[in-house]
């Protein structure tokens, strides 16, 4: 499985001054750190691919991007496609032709102005003739929105529906430590804030926008918890044997002549069935921490199987062999969810000092200090909350395409956490299809990731 989605980026007359190719040979690693000097577009440039490729129509993308200043931003993903930004030349007013290409071949555009919702032609007559071609447009722009006989579809539905269908899912995680994605929900949404800032007593700039934190790493860890739970669901699902089924081996095996064996066959039996009992009581404790599965001890077996030999020996062996089978089944089921849970849970519990993370399955995620006393999300430093809000999104990307783009992560960050952040993500996305587009300028990371650093270089 691929890691990298985005191979590369290009932009031009960035603010002006700045063209680059990122990277200037070759592609985008699944973890690329963005390096330069203050002031040289590195932040810019990432909200700008953020914006070029998120799919929402009522989040502002476009306009941003509109409000930006550069002549031209495309973004090349794996799968071939290819997405740009390019200023219109001529005309008295400014236009942003926004194109969706396979390949070399153009298969979506639209011709983008804040307000507007004309066809490319109508927009050019706008540009042409002024606001009153208004009056003369009336109410066509909806269906002017087709596909032209050269195969390109044209205007703002097909353009948008077409980058639905060929983007990877996007966060990206600003300076301001505020992550974005049009798969979330903004947590200046949330009613309470809302009433916090209309109808509640006047309050500090600082305390809401600590509110809103609070409230987003509330959002992000309930939304692991739930992601764990329905590969749990799954999990169990899927190794679940039916009842009727391990009746009927276990009858099968009792009316079935089967040849007598030999002392040597029937130790042999028995020794493999205790080591399977050994696996399945080490397993469902190990399982049992998170409540994916209930504890089996099976000592009173092996005590059973390894007394003395008799004839009944054999035949404890063939009836208890459905019942392990069965078991194995159900665990080895839930078995990825439990080592996702365990890694996940083992990294941030590295990370945080005096305080630990758990989870179980009725409990969701829950955090304490050394103490034992539980803590909630307002509790935690700055960079604790940092941490766990970008831990638990990554956590819920695994299951589609995914790019995080994370500005300046070294920020609330202290050196232990700075220099093992990056492995800590790539460990827990290992075999998903995520990858991370950083900016920095901290020599913790780049010193750690030296082949993953690009340089922007400006190409006049």
């Amino acid at each position: 499985m691929s890691a990298i989605l985005i191979t590369n980026i290009c932009v031009e007359g960035l603010f002006g001054l700045y063209t680059y190719r990122v990277p200037e040979n070759g592609e985008l690693a699944n973890a690329a750190i963005f390096y330069g000097d203050n002031g040289v577009g590195k932040s810019t440039l990432l909200r700008l691919v953020f914006h070029l490729l998120s799919a929402a129509d009522d989040r502002g993308h476009r306009t941003a991007l509109y409000q930006a200043d550069f002549k031209c931003l495309e973004v090349s993903l794996r799968s071939g496609v290819k997405l740009t930004a390019r200023v219109k030349e001529g005309g008295q007013l400014k236009v942003l032709l926004l194109e969706v290409l396979n390949g070399e071949k153009p298969i979506a555009e639209w011709e983008y102005m804040p307000g507007s919702k004309l066809h490319s032609s109508e927009q050019e007559l706008f540009i042409e003739w002024g606001e009153n071609i208004h009056s003369v447009i009336g109410r066509r722009s909806h269906t002017s929105q087709k596909k032209e006989s050269d195969g390109v579809a044209r205007g703002e539905h097909a353009y948008m529906e077409v980058l639905k269908r060929c983007v990877p899912t996007l966060f990206i995680l600003n300076a301001d430590r505020r992550l974005a994605s049009d798969s979330i929900a903004d947590p200046s949404d949330e009613v309470e804030l809302r009433r916090t800032m209309q109808y509640g007593e006047p309050k500090k700039i600082n305390e809401l926008v600590a509110r809103s934190r609070e409230i987003a790493l509330s959002q992000a860890l309930g939304a692991a918890a739930r992601s764990i739970s329905r590969k749990a669901v799954l999990g169990a699902n899927r190794g679940s044997m039916n009842v009727h089924s391990v009746y009927g081996d276990i009858l099968k095996r009792l009316v079935s002549p089967s040849s007598p064996k030999n002392d040597t066959s029937a130790t042999s039996s028995t020794q493999d069935l205790l080591k399977q009992l050994a696996v399945i009581d080490t397993k469902s404790a190990e399982h049992a921490r998170y409540e994916l599965a209930t504890h089996l001890p099976t000592n009173e077996f092996s005590n059973a199987l390894s007394g003395r030999k008799s004839k009944k020996t054999h035949l404890a062996v063939e009836l208890l062999l459905p019942y392990v089978k069965s078991v194995h089944g159900r665990l080895d089921a839930v078995e990825p969810t439990y080592q996702l849970i365990d890694k996940f849970v083992s990294i941030l519990n590295k990370l945080l000092r005096d305080k630990s993370v758990t989870f179980t399955l009725s409990q969701g995620f829950t955090i304490q200090n050394s103490l034992g006393v539980h803590l909630q999300p307002a509790q935690l430093s700055s960079g604790e909350q940092q941490l766990l809000l970008l831990f638990c999104y990554v956590l819920t990307a695994r299951d589609t395409p995914t790019v995080f783009m994370i500005d300046e992560p070294e920020i609330s960050l202290n050196i232990k956490w700075q220099r093992i952040l990056i492995q800590s993500l790539l460990d827990i996305t290992a075999d998903a299809n995520v990858q991370f587009i950083f900016a920095s300028h901290s020599m913790e990371l780049l010193a750690q990731h030296r082949s993953k650093v690009v340089k922007l270089v400006n190409q006049p």
